[in-house]
């Protein structure tokens, strides 16, 4: 296993259009990934296709906060 990427321009997309179910999956398998000793790593794609990591989550908490963050917006 690896660490998990989320590139968070697909998070926005999925907010956008409140694809709760395609959010849920990208977080349910982040979370598993965490449980497993791993962390998970968000980046920014630019218009180059070049991806910048910004933040990087490594224990449950943590990442249930962005969670929560993420579907707040919904």
């Amino acid at each position: 296993m690896e660490d998990y990427v989320i590139v968070v321009n697909r998070i926005e997309e999925l907010q956008l259009t409140h694809d709760r179910q395609a959010l849920e999956l990208i977080f349910e398998k982040a979370k598993r990934t965490i449980i497993g000793g791993l962390d998970v790593i968000l980046v920014r794609e630019n218009s180059k296709g070049e991806q910048e990591k910004f933040d990087t989550f490594s224990n449950e908490q943590d990442f249930e906060e962005y969670r929560e963050k993420v579907f707040k917006f919904l």
